[in-house]
């Protein structure tokens, strides 16, 4: 029989031991709350008619639960405005489930999930089930960041230091060394970014700071104009963004009409407010893939057929435009 004595400093360590665990916020079998990735959620809505029925019967009747299907410790209450925190989550991908009283609303996968990444979500009831409404990822040096949209404005213009643009309502940051900025296969430079031109972005997102975060470019891809633009301002000497008669030209499109010789071309995206016409007669044919010969190539450019046309601008408007190709690749 163990001394009375020594048995109860034993139950004092013990106690001692599970009080301090205990005020530090941690379990044996809980995670750490402190790393990982970390997700922020708004629920808008509430449970319908029949669930709030059937969680009546419990005192946390209409509660909303968000649980970690890949580690069920991990659990949030969704607040009364809506809100739950979950921190601890898993790199690489994740599930939440929704429930209410026992009553499964609906499940959630999330996946490309970066080391430390910080996700911010807003969700909807609707009927029985869970809709997602927004998405936000936010990391420093994590999270690829894609953009397509417009040049709503130019913020800071300054070809050898960093350059600030709005695109999409984010602020994206083009730096010297750092981001590419191409149009089709020719490079381009930081004042090509012009307002309205469409642009597809890559990047990641920088660390916030008083104005907000911004989006650190990798690569920045000219598309052509807004979409909002059904045709060439009147100042336009051009109608083919970025084409300079005289100067080479890449043209990506399908064939309107015409024959290997001469064709009239549809150009892909907004680059152009119009067909060209193109002036093969002179060019080299190759199919995509170096399958076929020149001439077999020559005998599928047809009406639809995909081209890539390589060449020299030679003459342009407002209204009309002729490249002579050197080489036509004839994709599809």
């Amino acid at each position: 029989m163990p001394h009375p004595r020594r048995f109860v400093l034993a139950m004092a360590c013990l106690i001692a031991a599970a009080v301090a665990l205990v005020a530090c916020g941690g379990s044996p079998s809980s995670p750490d709350s402190a790393a990982g990735v970390v997700l922020h959620g708004t629920v808008l809505g509430a449970p319908t008619a029949s669930v709030a029925a059937q969680s009546a019967r419990t005192s946390a009747a209409a509660t909303v639960t968000v649980t970690v299907q890949e580690n069920p410790a991990i659990t949030a209450t969704v607040g009364a405005d809506g809100s739950f925190t979950l921190r601890g989550l898993p790199e690489g991908g994740f599930t939440l489930v929704f429930t209410s009283g026992g009553v499964t609303l609906g499940t959630m996968h999330f996946d490309e999930v970066k080391p430390n990444q910080e996700i911010t979500i807003t969700v909807r009831m609707d009927g029985n089930t869970v809709v997602l409404v927004d998405e936000h990822r936010d990391g420093i040096g994590h999270g690829d960041v894609e953009i397509e949209g417009t040049v709503g404005a130019v913020l800071v213009l300054q070809p050898a230091a960093d350059s600030r643009f709005t695109i999409d309502g984010k602020t994206v940051v083009a730096r010297p060394g750092e981001t590419a900025i191409r149009e089709g296969n020719r490079a381009r430079a930081v004042t090509d970014l012009t307002i309205g031109r469409r642009v597809h972005v890559k990047g990641t997102w920088m660390p916030p700071d008083a104005s907000g975060q911004a989006v650190l470019a990798q690569e920045i891809m000219l598309q052509g104009t807004s979409d909002d633009v059904t045709g060439p301002p009147p100042d336009k000497a051009c109608m083919i963004s970025g084409g300079t008669v005289g100067a080479g030209i890449e043209l990506e499109g399908s064939v309107v009409s015409g024959s290997s010789a001469a064709f009239l071309m549809k150009v892909q995206g907004n680059r152009s407010s119009g067909n060209v016409q193109v002036d093969a007669s002179g060019a080299s044919f190759k199919c995509n893939g170096s399958k076929g010969t020149d001439a077999q190539c020559r005998a599928s450019v047809a009406g639809g057929a995909k081209v890539h046309v390589s060449g020299t601008l030679q003459s342009c408007d407002a209204l009309a435009a002729l490249a002579r190709a050197s080489q036509v690749m004839v994709q599809k």
